[in-house]
């Protein structure tokens, strides 16, 4: 294969700090359009990267005969959309996290991967993938015995001012159902244990509305604060608390099996563990098992996945289970039951 073509739609964030520089240095690999939500904008960030062309919509630039893959960086609210035309212009996608704003919409991207024969990659969270290839040993060496609890907890202050203006993810509008790192620890969990059953949830909103850049009043419809409990196929139950309107508090997620604990601190990046009876400490991490997340490979994972036909996850269908779980979070806190997934 020769060189591959790559456009992006939504080139801010992430993707000037990570996909760009980290297509720049692989080979063979040009970028070679961008579209913004303004043409100013486009221009901008064409400029400031040197992009040939600038595009004057989306439509535009996933339509283009150029163009092999596109970045789909935007907010949540035009994932799908732009995702499903790219896949059936013949465009390989990689799209920003979350998949989308609920769980119809990540239906519509998978079937639309699954009809084609393209790559569709969704960016991993990074949450424990430094230490992905530890945690996947232990558990297969049964080092904890059975699994009898997980516990998730996820703590920020981000919303705990009312005076704090509305924020991208806190505005359905552009995010959807997804509510703060709800849909990426249920990422992490899947990628540890496997799937989701059951979900029982309760949601908080403290602050009703807040102030827009144009200092107009908006509901707010994404819960501040999250409990739920999930039920997983392998057998046991994950306890989440997701709160952005708390001061303190840990960023972990607990283990706790027959035989030992583990605990993973999400700040330090540091896995602890201990066997029954003894007291924490770090578990150390092989040499082949040791992953330094600055040298970031999503873009030449999802580049190597084009060519070789490599193996790549996330992709949609693992969003797919984990917007079930953000799906199923709503409705049960909406209905006052558990919800049972697919």
């Amino acid at each position: 294969m020769g060189s591959i073509r790559v456009g992006f739609v939504g080139l801010g964030g992430i993707c000037r700090s990570r996909h760009v520089p980290g297509l720049r240095r692989l080979d063979g690999v040009e970028i070679v359009a961008v579209a913004n939500r303004t043409r100013e904008s486009s221009e901008r960030a064409a400029a400031q990267f040197g992009i040939p062309h600038v595009c004057d919509s989306w439509q535009e630039l996933v339509e283009r005969d150029d163009i092999d893959a596109v970045f789909v960086g935007t907010w949540p609210y035009l994932h799908k959309d732009v995702s499903v035309a790219a896949l059936k212009s013949g465009k390989h996608v990689f799209c920003q996290a979350r998949m989308a704003r609920n769980l119809s919409e990540a239906r519509a991207m998978y079937e639309a991967a699954r009809h084609s024969d393209r790559v569709a990659a969704l960016c991993p969270v990074p949450i424990g993938l430094s230490v992905d290839a530890t945690m996947a040993r232990l558990i297969h060496e049964g080092a904890l015995g059975d699994i009898r609890l997980v516990r998730v907890q996820s703590f920020s202050d981000a919303f705990a001012r009312p005076e704090t203006p509305l924020h991208w993810r806190n505005d359905d509008r552009l995010s959807g159902l997804n509510m703060h790192t709800l849909g990426m620890y249920a990422e992490v969990i899947h990628r540890w244990f496997g799937w989701t059953w059951t979900v029982n949830a309760i949601a908080q909103t403290f602050t009703r509305s807040r102030l827009d850049a144009a200092g107009q009043s908006v509901r707010i419809n994404i819960p501040d604060q999250v409990l739920f409990t999930a039920g997983m196929r392998a057998g046991f139950l994950v306890q989440y608390t997701i709160s952005t309107a708390v001061h303190h508090g840990e960023e972990e997620i607990q283990i706790f099996g027959s035989q030992g604990s583990l605990v993973y601190n999400v700040n330090e990046d540091v896995l602890y563990g201990a066997q029954a009876g003894e007291p924490m400490a770090a578990v150390e991490i092989r040499p082949d098992e040791a992953r330094d997340l600055r040298e970031w490979s999503v873009e030449s994972d999802f580049i190597r996945a084009i060519r070789d036909g490599a193996e790549y996850h996330p992709d949609f269908f693992d969003g797919l289970k984990y917007m079930e779980v953000v799906q199923a979070v709503h409705d049960s806190a909406r209905e006052g039951k558990t919800v049972m997934l697919d």
